[in-house]
Formats: structure tokens, sequence, C-alpha cells
């Protein structure tokens, strides 16, 4: 969710079943993130397939990421630890920096970014628009997400 949809760890982990079902119906998924600030994120095959064999054994109203029983913080513990322990193997090549979840938004970030130039959006909307979708409202957090993309800057300069 993260690598796909740009998610927050906490986002991630707040996804019900209910959350899930909206999302499959309207090719987005509809999360209250830092601040209950409220977005909407399209969705991309690769999230609906996954979504789609969650919710198949998944009780209703109940979490998906979260195993019953097990808090939210200690899923979300979990979660890191086995990011960590596999890193070394999973981790791009020549990567200066280890790999983390939220690293995964940062690359949600630039593809998103690309995407939107290559599409022929302006560096400023292309910016806007990621902005938009990480539920950003100040330009300076989305360009420190922008930052190591060298066409034009990500301002819109």
């Amino acid at each position: 969710m993260t690598w796909y949809a740009g998610l927050r760890i906490h986002e991630c982990f707040r996804i019900d079943t209910v959350i899930g079902e909206q999302a499959l119906r309207e090719n987005a998924i509809t999360i209250k993130g830092k601040g209950g600030k409220v977005r909407s994120v399209p969705i991309s095959e690769s999230i609906s397939i996954e979504l789609k064999k969650l919710l198949a054994v998944t009780s209703r109203g109940h979490k998906l990421f979260v195993p019953d029983g097990v808090s939210t913080d200690i899923a979300i513990a979990r979660l890191q630890q086995y990011i960590y322990k596999v890193r070394p193997q999973i981790q791009d090549e020549g990567s200066t920096h280890p790999m983390t979840l939220h690293g995964l938004r940062h690359s949600y970030a630039a593809r998103t970014y690309q995407k939107s130039i290559d599409s022929g959006m302006s560096p400023l909307s292309a910016s806007l628009r990621v902005s938009q979708l990480l539920g950003h409202e100040r330009p300076d957090v989305t360009r420190g997400y922008l930052a190591f993309i060298p066409k034009n800057g990500a301002d819109g300069k």
C-alpha cells in the first residue's frame, strides 16, 4: 500500500474490510491520515488483487493488516522488524539509504511525479498532485519527497 498508493504506515494498518470493499468499488482508497485529514488515492490493479485476497480471509469489520488479538502498534513493530531483517536481500543494489517503509512512500512520490510530467503536466502541477495524494498541504514537505529528482526541480522552477 505504501509502494503503490503512498500510504503512511499507520494509514495502511487502519484499513479494515469496510475501507477495502469501498476501495474496490471506487477504484480509490479513502483514508483518514495525519491530523485527521481524509484523502482519496487511486489504487492500482496490484492493490485490487491483494485487497480481494485479504478480504476473502478477513472477517467483516476486522482490520486487513492486523491479526485478531494483536494490537496495531505490535503489528506495525513486527512489519518494521521484518523489513529490517530482510532489507539486505531486497534493497536496490548500490543504494546508499537503508530501505524503510517510509522510503517506499518517497519512491511512490517520485514515480507519481515522473508519470505526471511524462503525461504532460507542468512541474508545478505534478508537484501539487503528488502533494494532494500524499496528504500534504505544505509545498516544502512535498519538495522533500521529490528533492532527488534532477529534471528542472520538483517545485515548478
